[in-house]
């Protein structure tokens, strides 16, 4: 399983190594299933009988798929483009560009096809628009809107920011194989705040009526000021409206935060199908409402033998409950087959209610309540004040097992995907169909865990009454097959495989790790594993290219033979495992290998090749990858693009963005903006609570110009910023038997506990530039030691902690040897050791601590200043003659290195007195 957070130290460059990967069965017949009964449990939990096929890395920042009928696959990516993948050619193109406003999670979202689209040809897709119509503005300004209102601005302001994502529909052109963009209907607009993160949904279903269901999100972000994790119901006056959930998902009269029911009609408009929320007519509601109250169900399904509409929905992110606030952040899957209210923002998990919080005083209000149903106070609000009661979700859990009634849900960060209901059909002929025994059972993907769980229900309203680990990773990975990698969309196709679309590790960016997958359930022979390589896949013409495939396997060892169509002409020449070619005419390739074992079992991949025009590179200089900052600093941002085509790199197309990210599950982007420099602001945003594991994230991307006869090509880079201070159960991996437990004494309320010999804890990326110690705030005897690259590495630095009792103790030691670049830190324990959190300093941190101590008319006062040292009777002899405070007007120091923490009155003295011999200002 992936641990890591974003982890991605190297240039990825988009478009560029397009490949595309699958397996067919060249013969239905020699490999059918062999006759046993496929509702057998231990035949369909066998992990052998089953094959990860890829179907393509070329998927961009994958958002969505739709199977078609053919097998073929419809994928989206944020930034607006529809590919199409074709299993049986082995090729994967862009068909179209939906123009669309990219800002956070904004961007084109949903692909579905429409139940009768055999007959219809209708593709729905749910988007944000970038330009609009009246009354919106036609344009939404760039970057991010600000929480608070500009000073000398009313609330008028806010309008600038008010758009639309829109669902809508289009005919695929059989012909072209793509959408007809001119026969766009435009079926349902959902007024949103934009310029802020996050919470969009728009997953697509259809119930048996044909109705079309359309999740929406509450346009709320993560990290409303003041929500500290809990519910984000900030409606104070002069702040962002988009920071209180109340005026969406928890609004009768308005479509966010909701999963809509609606009939549409050949013209694209709709009407209202009975049995939703609201009758027509009531008045302060929203007739197309099915379910309120949701948060971010951006994942839903519905199943035609039981008529159950899922979905997964997200939470919050308190990692503790509170007397004051109410619940921790919990996440939740949930079915129902009539309309619902599904709590949020006021009720949540096991209906466990929130309080109606004052965010002017940060004084408790009163509780909301669930069973009778809550009120909406907003100032807000334009539906009605008393909502229908709240409906708790089958299933909740939390981050770590203890959090919920399910261990079988393990522990880590929380992302459910809502997913697909499996019906076996016997009528179907293909081959490679789930067996019968998962009929019913319906499907969860959990983004963050990179697991797939297996639900079965008694009733589709009742509980969930078993809960099973679908094709774990480590079958996976003991088969050489691919595993799960954030899986953020899957769907069984018609030939009763599972089709799966992974995230990969990172966001907001086409990740390296991304891709388009079938699971088939193959019990007999499998197919080759082919493995393409391209030693260039751009320049100026001629181009000779270098392909190999001689690293492709097959896992039972048969074997293996070669034909290629190097110019996607559709002609295959059997040639050796190695062929090179020279590519003369400018323009896009498509060069293909086809690979066939003994059996007749065949696989084919892809690359794309552009000649006449040479990919970018980007570099994020500064800061480096891994390193560290203090919230609220100000960090200097510097690219490195080179191109050969683009002589003079114009910074205004480098495109960067900073963002909050959270665990492996995502990133919340605050702000954007172009240029190959720039000062960034390391905010943080409170929002999150005190237990989360944040960081920063800073992405840069160029794209080239082009040229009349090749296509413009795009690079990227990331790099991730510590926080100085690291949880220890935030750590991105574990070894041994570290135990991770509550400690209401603890920085983040949570420690490692019984850190013995043997076990390991790693961070990564980790780079040490300008670090000068580490502290460890840990209980027990023993020592710690940081290790680079390995646990069994030689340590670098090592720590000895002697705390007497239970009570925390803040140990530390300067850092020597400094290792270079950017690498995964390990830290080890000899044994006797809880660890709460390391701390990494510099040699401006004991500066800055000093600094915070200075009173308000700028006196050092002996208790803050004894917070460096037990005493500070040296430095009071030396400056104050006894005086009970010595007064700075200002301090200038002139150190070369400070020590990285202050442990005898001597060095504090010696500290103190450099200080005062550079004081340009008088002495009091």
């Amino acid at each position: 399983m992936s641990t890591s957070r974003i982890r991605l130290g190297a240039l990825v460059l988009s478009g560029l190594l397009a490949a595309t990967s699958l397996t067919v069965s060249a013969g239905a017949a020699a490999f059918a299933h062999d006759g046993e009964d496929h509702g057998d449990e231990v035949s369909a939990t066998t992990w052998a009988n089953y094959e990860r096929v890829t179907l393509t890395r070329d998927v961009g920042e994958p958002i969505d798929l739709a199977v078609m009928p053919d097998s073929r696959v419809l994928h989206t990516t944020r930034n607006g483009q529809v590919r199409l993948t074709d299993p049986s050619q082995g090729t994967t193109t862009v068909v179209n560009t939906i123009d669309v406003y990219a800002n956070s999670e904004d961007g084109l979202q949903t692909i579905a096809l429409d139940p009768a689209f055999e007959e219809n040809g209708w593709v729905y897709l749910y988007y944000a628009p970038r330009t609009m119509v009246s009354p919106y503005p036609a344009t939404t300004p760039t970057g991010s809107a600000p929480n608070t209102l500009p000073a000398g601005a009313d609330e008028s302001y806010w309008n600038q920011w008010k758009g639309y994502n829109q669902l809508s529909r289009f005919h695929w052109n059989a012909e072209t194989n793509s959408l007809d963009l001119a026969s766009e209907q435009v079926i349902i607009t959902v007024e949103v705040q934009r310029g802020q993160c996050c919470h969009v949904a728009g997953d697509v279903a259809f119930d048996n009526d044909g109705n079309v269901l359309l999740a929406t999100g509450d346009n709320t972000p993560a990290s409303t000021p003041g929500a500290n994790g809990y519910a984000p119901n900030n409606d104070r006056i002069g702040y962002n409206p988009g920071l209180d959930s109340r005026r969406g998902a928890g609004n009768s009269n308005d479509l966010r935060g909701k999963i809509l029911r609606i009939d549409v009609q050949d013209d694209g408009s709709y009407t209202i199908p009975a049995g939703n929320l609201f009758a027509p007519g009531t008045p302060q509601t929203r007739p197309e409402i099915y379910v309120m109250g949701v948060r971010n169900p951006f994942r839903i399904d519905y199943d035609p033998v039981t008529s159950a509409l899922t979905w997964g929905d997200y939470g919050p992110d308190a990692g503790t409950a509170s007397d004051l606030r109410g619940p921790m952040g919990y996440v939740e899957w949930q079915s129902t087959t009539k309309p619902i209210n599904g709590g949020w923002p006021y009720c949540h998990g096991p209906n466990a209610n929130y309080n109606d919080w004052d965010y002017e005083t940060l004084t408790q209000g009163d509780w909301f309540d669930c069973d009778a149903g809550p009120t909406n106070t907003s100032r807000h609000n334009t539906g009605l004040t008393q909502l229908p009661a709240a409906t708790a979700p089958q299933i909740w859990y939390g981050d770590q097992a203890t959090h919920q009634p399910w261990p079988e849900l393990g522990a880590g960060g929380q992302a459910p995907m809502g997913g697909p209901t499996y019906r076996y059909d016997e009528e179907n002929a293909s081959t490679t169909k789930f067996p019968e025994y998962w009929s019913g059972k319906t499907f969860m993907a959990e983004f963050s865990r990179d697991r797939i769980f297996a639900f079965s229900q008694e009733d589709p309203d009742g509980e969930v009454t078993k809960i099973e680990d679908f094709l774990p990773n480590a079958a996976l990975n003991a088969a050489g097959m691919p595993p799960w990698d954030n899986v953020i969309d899957f769907e069984f196709g018609p030939d009763g495989s599972l089709y799966v679309l992974d995230y990969g590790d990172g966001f907001f960016r086409p990740n390296p790790d991304a891709g388009l997958y079938r699971v088939d359930y193959v019990e007999g022979t499998k197919g080759p594993r082919v493995d393409l390589d391209a030693s260039v896949t751009s320049g100026q013409g001629p181009l000779e290219v270098d392909f190999s495939a001689a690293g492709s396997t097959h896992p039972d060892g048969l074997a293996l033979s070669f034909a290629w169509d190097l110019e996607g002409t559709g002609t295959f020449t059997d040639g050796p495992a190695e062929v090179s070619h020279t590519y003369t005419a400018d323009g896009q390739y498509t060069a293909r290998v086809r690979v066939t074992d003994s059996s007749g079992r065949v696989s084919l991949s892809s690359v794309v090749i552009t000649v006449g025009n040479t990919a970018p590179t980007i570099e994020i200089v500064t800061p480096e990858n891994g390193s560290f900052a203090d919230w609220g600093d100000t960090v200097a941002f510097e690219v490195k693009v080179t191109d050969p085509e683009d002589t003079t790199i114009d910074c205004s197309r480098v495109n960067w963005s900073y963002a909050l990210g959270h665990d492996n599950t995502h990133a919340h982007p605050l702000f954007t903006g172009t240029g190959c420099t720039a000062e960034i602001e390391m905010q943080e945003e409170a929002g999150h609570g005190e237990t989360e594991n944040i960081y920063a994230q800073i992405g840069a991307s160029y794209t080239d110009g082009g040229s009349a006869t090749a296509p413009a090509l795009s690079a990227d880079d990331v790099t991730l910023l510590n926080p100085r201070e690291l949880q220890a159960e935030h750590a991105d991996a574990k070894g041994g038997e570290t135990t991770i437990v509550d400690d209401e004494t603890a920085r983040a309320f949570r420690k490692v506990a019984s850190f013995d010999a043997g076990d390991w804890l790693a961070y990564d990326p980790v780079n040490l530039v300008g670090i000068t110690g580490v502290e460890a705030r840990a209980t027990g005897t023993g020592s710690l030691s940081l290790r680079w690259g390995s646990a069994e590495a030689e340590p670098f630095l090592t720590i000895d902690v002697a705390s007497a009792g239970a009570e925390w103790l803040e140990a530390s030691a300067p850092l020597v040897t400094v290792p270079e670049g950017t690498d995964r830190l390990y830290v080890t324990s000899t044994g006797g050791v809880d660890l709460d959190q390391l701390e990494f300093t510099t040699s401006t941190s004991d500066i800055r601590a000093l600094l915070g101590s200075l009173d308000d008319d700028g006196r050092i006062t002996h208790g803050a200043a004894a917070s460096f040292g037990d005493t500070l009777a040296e430095a009071d002899a030396a400056l104050a003659a006894g005086d009970t405070a010595t007064a700075i007007s200002k301090l200038e120091f002139i150190v070369a290195k400070v020590p990285s923490r202050i442990r005898t009155d001597a060095e504090a003295a010696a500290l103190v007195i450099r200080a005062a011999e550079a004081v340009i200002a008088d002495l009091r």
